[in-house]
């Protein structure tokens, strides 16, 4: 009787443990299907990472020029002529100046910048994605400056004609404002060029980070190649 009861004790010990082996082998597969379901769910696609891709650029580009902070370049341009009388003298033309025939001018004039950043040239492979990493990274194209504004303190204007003075023609005073303009752009110090263009950048980021990052993106960089200066910035004239 011992010896039976020992026999099917250990005939149902055997069995429990088979049933446990096959519980675990169960499971472990379960789990290991769950875990493979789990990862396709968070991975994407060939075919959905080229529709997001082409949104990301598609979004980038639906704001085609993105303008930045201005900044404001003074230059005050003076002008002085004396009238003169052409005279005939033994076949000779001869210029003498006239007495009281003296005009000055002094003309103040404000011009206007801003940089801008054309998002509409962003393309593709302007655009570095890491899926694993969640990465992103966003070679934005040249920033331009451009001229916006030019205008003329007419407060401060001075022009002051003798008696014998010649007034300036209409096309003398344009020459002095564009001679302005010109000069106003040489002395833009590159500390305010970049200033500016610094500020388009952010302003870019400022704008498409919040979208970047609705699409799951965390590690987010977005800036100029890394050859870029302020000498290379480009100037659009009105």
């Amino acid at each position: 009787m011992i010896g039976e009861n020992y026999g099917n004790n250990r005939n149902g010990n055997k069995k429990r443990w088979w049933l446990l082996a096959i519980v675990a082998i169960v499971l472990a597969s379960v789990l290991i299907l769950l875990l493979r379901s789990c990862g396709g769910c968070s991975e994407m696609n060939e075919a959905e990472i080229q529709k997001r891709d082409s949104a990301i650029v598609a979004e980038i580009q639906r704001h085609s020029r993105l303008y930045t902070a201005e900044v404001t370049s003074r230059k005050t341009i003076t002008y002085s002529s004396q009238n003169k009388l052409s005279v005939s003298i033994l076949g000779k033309e001869r210029s003498m100046r006239i007495p009281f025939g003296k005009t000055t001018a002094t003309i103040p004039v404000n011009v206007t910048y801003k940089a801008y950043i054309n998002l509409d040239k962003v393309s593709r492979d302007n655009i570095i994605i890491d899926n694993k990493n969640k990465m992103i990274h966003i070679t934005l194209p040249d920033p331009v400056i451009v001229e916006t504004a030019v205008t003329i303190d007419h407060e401060n204007e001075k022009m002051d004609k003798e008696w014998f003075g010649k007034k300036l023609t209409y096309e003398e005073y344009q020459t002095l404002v564009r001679d302005a303009k010109e000069q106003a752009w040489q002395e833009l110090s590159e500390v305010e060029q970049r200033e500016i263009t610094e500020t388009a950048k952010v302003s870019a980021g400022e704008l498409l980070i919040p979208y970047l990052v609705s699409l799951g993106f965390e590690n987010i960089l977005i800036e100029y190649r890394p050859s870029f200066s302020v000498k290379d910035v480009m100037m659009e004239k009105r």
